[in-house]
């Protein structure tokens, strides 16, 4: 008898399932598997006391309708319901297992990638992001079905039934987490990415009284996050020419935001984090005087926050982790350089949109424009060098890499620091360096850098 080989490489990376549809993990055969895995979780978990349900939306790839259709077809075979969002951001399906009463989410986007790329998301009924212990748990199933082959027994099929209001009901929420917010007299330069949030995010700052000038607002399946929080410089350009007081990116799925003040520079997540956090703490509303940052997190957050008697925790990168952390320690505010932030009091997912509103709401309150703001905060220069590379080989394991770093890390002392850490979801090795001169922090990242391509770079 031939055995069946099953490849049990994990399938998730830092942000659920990526890759290139059509190709595995992408196939429509694996995502069948995949989706019926996560139905028979949910009904295993559901325990038969009421007919289960899953929640499904996408980005704007052209690769989202099939794969919507594929996921919801093999749902309902185990005798699952789906209800259909269409296009709505990751926040966005967030709010709605939730709000829906569901008991899982599939968000259909690979983020922040090009547009030929795709992925599978999965949430729980709380609206959390699946843990590691449940994508294992999800993953056991997968193969456990690739080997065995089972087919779904079921008497009743579930029932596919589409949320027609998706977008205006989570513009309306969106709304809500800024009760009196008026935005009246103010110019809000928005760049959608071509993305998820492009439908309705002009109407969220709109219907506060704002005037609104937009870009990449109209998508059409191949050119999302071109341009948006991944290319900020573009939003850059329209602030500057329209005289906007303020600049919103967000990225493709819409859970990422970008800031840009009034002359045209870029307000990153750090500096985000340092303004929203020294404006609750004022109000007393900072819970435990403690904000969750990541590893990547500039060191100048923590001396800002340091200066206000605030303590930094610093998470592995990645927004489920720095939600882990707020859960795990009962606080309310945190995120990602990157512009991933969760305010934990409104939503426990980042929201690019939801970034800004609150930003507008302190600018308001504080009767500042966004560069005064952005003064509580100085960078320590930063230097992040990404490598292509063939493998993810620990770095431990490569002496003169290794070698390197002791002797930059003793050169360094507590003037800086060394991060080497590997992407989750592409084939990149990270070299971030931070250090009071620029000069020197460049010099050996690129120098920490040349070492590991020559051990495991792809020759380009």
């Amino acid at each position: 008898m031939k055995r069946l080989i099953v490849n049990k490489q994990k399938l998730f990376g830092t942000d659920g399932i990526r890759g290139t549809p059509g190709v595995y993990p992408l196939t429509d055969h694996m995502l069948g598997i995949i989706s019926q895995s996560l139905a028979e979780s949910t009904v295993l978990e559901a325990k038969g006391k009421k007919r289960p349900c899953i929640v499904i939306g996408k980005d704007t790839r052209l690769s989202g309708e099939n794969i919507e259709g594929i996921l919801s077809n093999s749902i309902i075979a185990l005798g699952v319901d789906v209800l259909l969002l269409g296009t709505i951001t990751t926040p966005g399906l967030s709010f709605f297992v939730k709000d829906l009463k569901a008991n899982a989410g599939i968000m259909i986007s690979a983020s922040h990638n090009k547009a030929s790329d795709n992925g599978i998301k999965f949430f729980d009924a709380k609206g959390y992001k699946f843990s590691e212990i449940e994508e294992e748990k999800v993953e056991n199933i997968i193969f456990e079905r690739m080997v065995n082959k089972r087919k779904p027994q079921v008497k009743t099929k579930g029932k596919v039934t589409t949320v027609a209001d998706a977008q205006a009901r989570y513009s309306e929420f969106l709304k809500s987490t800024v009760p009196g917010l008026d935005l009246e007299g103010l110019t809000v330069a928005l760049d959608c990415a071509w993305g998820a949030a492009a439908p309705f995010a002009r109407k969220v700052f709109t219907d506060l009284g704002a005037i609104v000038v937009s870009i990449h607002d109209k998508p059409s399946g191949h050119n999302i996050n071109e341009g948006g929080a991944i290319n900020p410089s573009l939003l850059k350009k329209l602030v500057l020419d329209t005289k906007a007081d303020i600049g919103v990116a967000v990225d493709g799925d819409g859970d990422r935001g970008i800031l840009v003040d009034e002359n045209g520079e870029i307000v990153d997540g750090d500096c985000t984090i340092a303004i929203i956090a020294r404006s609750l703490a004022g109000e007393n509303k900072l819970l435990k005087k403690t904000v969750v940052g990541t590893v990547m997190s500039n060191y100048g957050l923590r001396v800002s926050l340091e200066e206000l008697g605030v303590k930094l925790i610093a998470t592995n990168v990645g927004d489920k982790y720095v939600l882990e952390a707020l859960l795990k320690n009962k606080l309310n505010l945190g995120g990602e350089q990157s512009g991933h932030i969760i305010f934990l009091d409104h939503l426990c997912t980042p929201d690019g949109l939801l970034t800004a509103l609150q930003m507008l709401k302190v600018m308001k309150v504080a009767n500042k424009p966004l560069s005064e703001l952005c003064k509580c905060m100085t960078k320590f220069p930063q230097i992040l060098v990404n490598i292509k590379v063939k493998e993810k080989k620990p770095f431990e394991q490569m002496p003169l890499v290794y070698e390197k770093l002791e002797l930059f890390t003793n050169r360094l002392k507590t003037d800086g620091r060394i991060l080497l850490r590997y992407s989750g979801t592409e084939h990149l090795a990270r070299v971030m360096i931070e250090g009071k001169d620029k000069a020197t922090i460049e010099e050996m990242a690129h120098s920490l850098a040349d070492e590991i391509r020559h051990e495991i770079g792809i020759k380009e």
